[in-house]
């Protein structure tokens, strides 16, 4: 029997919503893994800039932005308003606590992946005409005392930590892995990642594609294989604390100039060590972690926000 009162089908969606469902799958994560880094990066920055410019020897943008983040993953995992995106904010974002056998070879396989990546960073320099002051950071942090200093990197680490995982490996990647598969939503989430470093980081030419392709291969391996973003938040976290200060001449100056005029240095051969082993030593490493994951899984012991298995 047909049911002729269309009051029980519900109220009937805006016209604004039908037009963004509209849209394909791919644009609506793109825009709002945008709107994840770049809405919760506001609040941060604002902070960043007033504490600096106010009180420089007391540092307190670390603990009012620990607060700030604390707040933006609540809602990002299903706190708040609105009730009916809860389970959908949940689920995109992928913070499915993981066993303790599957974080240490996500951490293993990860550290090893971004020890590669990290070698082909300081390489792309020496393989292409990079000007030295793209490195500049656009703060003087020599007039800083340290411990401002050290608050500053670790704000600017956690937030690129957690809200660039979010956005990007969460909110983005999710959806567009739903609809097309793993591997395009590898890459789709690889090149937005590198056309928003391109735009608002003066050393993110197209000369360092590659490298942001290879970062965002990692990451997504690691979401594939243990189906949360929680490893990727802790590697991406640590490896800018690590790397930001020898990258933007903070501690040391690495050689920059192109190889073949420069000639091979100590330099060159490092990054380019940490290049191939890193990446030879990830490729079992990676395999593991996929076997240990899935065992994990399929004995319910890698479980879901709400207690359920995380399904492949």
């Amino acid at each position: 029997m047909i049911d002729r009162h269309p009051a029980t089908a519900g109220p009937r969606p805006s016209r604004l919503l039908r037009l963004w469902l509209l849209l394909p799958v791919a644009v609506r994560a793109i825009v709002v893994g945008e709107l994840v880094v770049t809405a919760g990066g506001l609040v941060p920055a604002v902070l960043m800039i007033a504490n600096l410019k106010l009180s420089p020897r007391i540092p307190w943008l670390l603990p009012t932005t620990a607060a700030w983040l604390w707040l933006c993953w609540r809602w990002l995992s299903g706190w708040g308003w609105p009730r009916s995106t809860a389970e959908a904010r949940r689920r995109d974002l992928r913070a499915h606590p993981l066993p303790g056998r599957v974080w240490r070879w996500a951490l293993a396989a990860g550290a090893l992946g971004f020890a590669s990546t990290n070698g082909l960073a300081f390489l792309t320099p020496r393989l292409s005409e990079i000007p030295r002051d793209a490195f500049k950071l656009p703060l003087d942090f020599a007039a800083l005392p340290p411990w401002t200093v050290a608050a500053t990197l670790l704000t600017i680490s956690a937030v690129a930590g957690v809200l660039e995982e979010a956005g990007y490996r969460g909110y983005m990647l999710s959806p567009i892995e739903r609809r097309h598969g793993w591997t395009p939503a590898i890459l789709i989430v690889g090149l937005m990642f590198f056309l928003d470093h391109h735009v608002s980081h003066a050393y993110a030419t197209f000369a360092f594609l590659p490298f942001f392709l290879a970062v965002s291969a990692v990451h997504g391996l690691l979401v594939y294989c243990t189906r949360s973003i929680l490893p990727s938040i802790v590697l991406h976290t640590v490896g800018d604390v690590l790397i930001i200060p020898v990258q933007y001449g903070i501690l040391g100056n690495p050689p920059l100039g192109v190889v073949w005029k420069t000639g091979v240095d100590n330099g060159f051969v490092i990054a380019l060590t940490a290049f191939l082993l890193g990446g030879l030593a990830a490729v079992p490493a990676f395999r593991r972690l996929a076997a240990v994951a899935a065992a994990a899984r399929v004995a319910g012991v890698a479980s879901g926000p709400a207690g359920a298995p995380i399904r492949p």
